[in-house]
């Protein structure tokens, strides 16, 4: 449950990104959207502050390394993801999979001793590196923080020696760092390297070594998502989620039942990269009731509004769609688990291809502009708050 001890800071407007791999698109067609609405608000830049989480962390660095408008901003992120492909995330040519592959089975079957140094990954996420380091910047992000348009951005980690959530904080000197037994934030100038970590998919992708420990996904152990944008004094928060919301019918719904691997595999996926942030809000939501409904507690607690926008189709349901697109890297490693329907959620998060991605961004685009007025209404109240502070 993210810390929300009553205080009067400064209102400011907090982004909060979840991760999803290939489901980062979604979150580019949402913020195309509601950068449009911004601008025609009269905002040239709405969030003070930056948080994500794995695909999250790769949206929040480009945007907390941009200098310019947000309209103009995030045209240039959705760009990116239009033009994504699998080889401009990890390397997919036969020698480097046959390398990768051969190593695994190597030391499965001499249990790990005929091997110097055991495989860390099923695939060489360096593409992925070189993306990143063409628009992650962190001497941009110093000038946003001393121009005054961004407080602090955050991008979270997995430490696999303690398990613990790691967020690595690159803000002004005023952001108190925090400390506990399960999260705890470090302050350091962002680099590649701490958003290759954030989202470095178990198994998948390799973890990253960062200081002397090693780092992976930042969805594993973060329990509390909404806690580092909060902390780093966000009084309002924007959250984008990238699955659809649970509804009766797909709990009903015998197309959707089987135990297959891949079904496995894919409830597995799920609950670390997204139960999370639906768990952190539904808490958040709870302590607000409480707030507005016992007015005593405010000497306690303080409410905190969000924006949420989510998906309003199945993404995974969109990646079948493009089944004839799907890699034969993916379908390689989807092969044996079960039907590959059974494994759509799994080839959702790794469908890295321009069409399904631009279809993400077109649906994502489409859900906030069905609800721009709200949008409009929710960013235009925190800077009348923030003006009249």
């Amino acid at each position: 449950m993210p810390s929300i001890v009553a205080s009067h800071p400064k209102p400011s407007l907090g982004l909060v990104l979840s991760g999803g791999g290939a489901r980062g698109a979604y979150q580019a067609g949402v913020l195309k959207a509601a950068g449009m609405i911004a601008d025609g608000a009269g905002l040239e830049w709405p969030f003070e502050v930056l948080s994500g989480l794995s695909a999250g962390a790769i949206n929040c660095a480009y945007l907390a390394s941009s200098l310019r408008a947000i309209d103009l901003t995030v045209q240039g992120l959705s760009e990116v993801w239009s033009e994504i492909s699998a080889n401009k995330v990890f390397r997919t040519d036969p020698a480097s999979l046959s390398y990768i592959g051969a190593r695994w089975i190597t030391a499965l079957v001499s249990g790990g001793m005929a091997l110097s140094k055991e495989p860390q990954s099923l695939v060489d996420t360096r593409p992925l590196r070189n993306l990143i380091s063409k628009h992650a910047n962190a001497d941009a992000i110093d000038e946003n923080i001393a121009r005054g348009r961004l407080r602090g951005v955050s991008v979270s980690a997995t430490e696999y020696a303690t398990s613990r959530g790691i967020s690595f904080v690159h803000g002004g000197a005023d952001i108190e760092i925090w400390a506990g037994a399960r999260s705890a934030a470090v302050a350091q100038r962002l680099t590649p390297d701490h958003v290759m970590a954030s989202s470095a998919i178990p198994l998948l992708f390799p973890a990253v070594k960062i200081g002397k420990r090693y780092y992976g996904d930042g969805c594993l152990r973060n329990l509390t998502p909404l806690l580092p944008a909060i902390r780093m004094g966000a009084t309002h928060l924007f959250v984008i989620g990238v699955r659809r919301e649970m509804r009766l019918d797909d709990i009903r719904n015998p197309d959707k039942e089987g135990a297959s691997a891949a079904r496995i595999f894919s409830v597995l996926l799920n609950a670390v990269l997204m139960d999370g942030l639906e768990s952190d809000l539904s808490n958040l939501d709870a302590i607000n009731k409480l707030v507005i409904g016992h007015p005593a507690s405010g000497s306690q607690f303080r409410h905190i509004p969000i924006m949420m926008i989510r998906p309003s189709k199945d993404i995974s349901e969109i990646a079948m769609e493009f089944e004839g697109s799907i890699p034969p890297f993916i379908r390689f490693l989807t092969h044996g688990l079960g039907p590959i329907e059974h494994a759509a959620e799994m080839v959702s998060y790794l469908l890295f291809e321009p069409e399904f991605c631009r279809a993400q961004i077109e649906l994502g685009y489409r859900d906030a502009m069905n609800q721009s007025v709200a949008i409009s209404d929710f960013l235009k109240s925190v800077q009348e708050e923030s003006s009249g502070f």
